[in-house]
């Protein structure tokens, strides 16, 4: 994004009267003091030592000694807590913001405006919560910024802006993140993204849950970018037409509309989101939940860890959170088997889930027999469709043999879980099994 001028005569309707708005309306930022300012070089780290809204060590008073390239983390003691704005915060250099990757820090502009406004700078977000702005009238409820924005590892969530857009910068890379709760400060017809921008990228991200719309470009002919990500349960449209982007998707992802694309481009389901909780890492996320189509299904994955530094598997879920409270299945063999006087064989056992769940058992029973001088192999496979839950249940398979029979003595036993869900965490036994011929 250029500056406010700029860009005026591209943007629609409704959003050049918000930044018209914004021209007239906004206060003018503070001016910083010089004197104290430090001999800062790019790449430098800041510390800052208190949750102060403004003062010696808090964030505000690090972003006042910037002179670009510089890194402002956070005192570990400062570890999950939260900084209480009194009004927006203004970057004029480009930075990154990085909060602890255990706990995070919360900023909360409590209604009071805008949480960050970057003039031309360059910021990179990570480890942080952004909450409890309010551009009223305006665009940017949470972040806005005449440069680029770097979203990573880290929650947008509960921002009110007039036309329920959260983010709005020149170009906005969104990468292992959650935009939620989102809410429209006065009332429109326009179906309008929470992320705006000339060009968004959205990898491994969720955006979920916002009042108004769910992602798109600022101006006819931007460029949205979807990978791996989720788009789905926000009102009106999940990619809201009237911005006009080139849609381009990457990987696999899912919405529950079909505004970001057909079955043949996009998954069209409901993801089975959580509520936003406390589930490990900097911020809170949606979980994903146990029967989610987002399951494993990524591809093209290149991210190695979700939002809360949770590794990922090489088939990586959809969205920020990487599925990880599996179906666990236990299963029992019984140590002996009657054998049929067609010389076939019952296989029996029990299996229990942690949840109900159905899926197949891939059985094999190999029973090794001396024949004159050799040792031959007499085996069966059979696959038996179970039903499973938090109690014990039977199973029984009969062994089929095409030639031979199973006598009496020693075999060896395997059952593995076969065609189950994605969520359901794989398992196998095996053992010994008693084989005897049963008596009419």
């Amino acid at each position: 994004m250029h500056s406010i001028a700029s860009r005026a005569g591209r943007w629609p309707l409704a959003l050049t009267l918000a930044v018209v708005a914004a021209c007239s309306d906004e206060p003018s930022a503070p001016t910083l003091s010089a004197p104290l300012r430090p001999n800062a070089a790019a790449g430098d780290v800041f510390l800052v030592t208190n949750t102060n809204d403004s003062g010696l060590g808090s964030l505000r008073w690090a972003l006042g000694f910037t002179t670009g390239g510089e890194v402002i983390r956070f005192d570990p003691a400062l570890a999950g807590q939260t900084i209480a704005l009194d009004s927006t915060i203004y970057i004029y250099e480009s930075v990154m913001i990085e909060g602890l990757a255990d706990a995070g820090i919360t900023i909360d502009g409590r209604g009071h405006g805008r949480v960050i406004m970057a003039r031309f700078a360059h910021v990179t977000l990570r480890n942080l919560s952004i909450t409890g702005g309010n551009a009223d009238n305006l665009v940017g409820g949470a972040f806005y910024g005449e440069g680029d924005l770097v979203l990573e590892n880290s929650l947008v969530y509960n921002n009110r802006a007039g036309s329920a857009v959260a983010i709005a910068a020149g170009n906005v890379t969104i990468t292992n993140s959650t935009i939620t709760g989102t809410k429209l400060a006065r009332p429109t017809t326009f179906d309008y993204p929470v992320a705006l921008a000339d060009t968004v990228v959205v990898t491994n991200s969720t955006i979920a849950h916002n009042e108004w719309g769910g992602i798109g470009s600022a101006i006819a002919g931007g460029r949205v970018v979807l990978r791996n990500s989720i788009v789905s349960n926000n009102g009106g449209k999940n990619c809201p037409y009237y911005l006009t982007p080139v849609l381009v998707r990457e990987g696999t992802n899912i919405s529950d509309d079909d505004t970001c694309g057909g079955p043949s481009e996009i998954i069209i389901a409901d993801p089975k989101l959580g509520a936003l909780a406390d589930n490990g890492g900097p911020t809170k996320t949606h979980a994903l939940l146990a029967g989610s189509p987002a399951i494993n299904a990524g591809s093209n994955c290149s991210v190695q860890a979700d939002q809360r530094y949770f590794p990922r598997d090489a088939q990586c879920d959809l969205g920020a959170f990487e599925f990880a409270d599996f179906t666990t299945v236990t299963i029992t063999i019984d140590p002996a088997s009657a054998v049929s006087q067609n010389g076939w064989a019952t296989l029996t056992g029990t299996v229990t889930c942690s949840r109900s769940e159905t899926f197949s058992l891939a059985l094999e029973l190999h029973q090794e027999q001396r024949v004159g001088k050799e040792t031959v192999d007499i085996h069966s496979a059979a696959t038996e469709p179970v039903a499973c839950g938090p109690t014990a249940g039977p199973w029984s398979a009969s062994m089929v043999l095409t030639e031979g029979a199973f006598q009496n003595g020693t075999a060896a036993a395997t059952a593995v879980t076969f065609d189950a869900e994605p969520w359901v965490a794989s398992a196998s036994a095996s053992r010994d099994v008693k084989l005897y011929r049963s008596r009419k």
